[in-house]
């Protein structure tokens, strides 16, 4: 099973653009990420991983990050 989803971030203002680098580059095993910062403090990532499990131990690793201070899910998709 394949799950997309759209998270927004909020992070540290002077860590802004470390944060979405961060973001964008972690290697997470069964995700990848595609990120954007949209305001100052504020990240949108697409994550895609094979399954749900797969996503939140993502999210949880992302929200490790430093400087991510708050994430929060908009959406998930699921596909077979």
């Amino acid at each position: 099973m394949l799950a997309r989803g759209y998270v927004l971030f909020e992070v540290e203002p002077a860590s802004g653009d470390v944060a979405l680098e961060r973001l964008t580059h972690h290697s997470l095993g069964g995700c990848k990420v595609l990120a954007s910062g949209i305001f100052p403090g504020e990240i949108i990532a697409h994550l895609e991983a094979d399954g749900l499990e797969n996503f939140n131990a993502a999210l949880v690793e992302l929200l490790g990050e430093t400087g991510v201070r708050r994430a929060t899910t908009l959406r998930i998709t699921t596909t077979p």
